[in-house]
């Protein structure tokens, strides 16, 4: 099984940081280069563009971490 698709399945299908399930991709917990179900998450378009571009985060959207952060996924917890 690929690992978007293991991803997904460990997600139920929805981001893993704030539940929405549109537009998911893998993103993988920098510095690591080599993605595993140990580094990486599942996350929305809105998560993937705010992480990479800071200047672009919506405070709001961000409460979803009073949730994800108790996930039992070590890398959710670690976003």
């Amino acid at each position: 099984m690929s690992l978007e698709k293991s991803l997904l399945q460990r997600s139920s299908n929805v981001c893993e940081l704030c539940g929405t399930d549109t537009t998911l991709q893998v993103y993988t917990l920098p510095p690591v280069l080599n993605p595993t179900m140990d580094n990486s998450i599942i996350i929305c378009s809105t998560c993937a563009e705010q992480i990479e571009n800071p200047e672009k985060i919506d405070v709001n959207h961000w409460r979803c971490l009073n949730d994800s952060m108790w996930s039992e996924y070590p890398p959710v917890q670690a976003m």
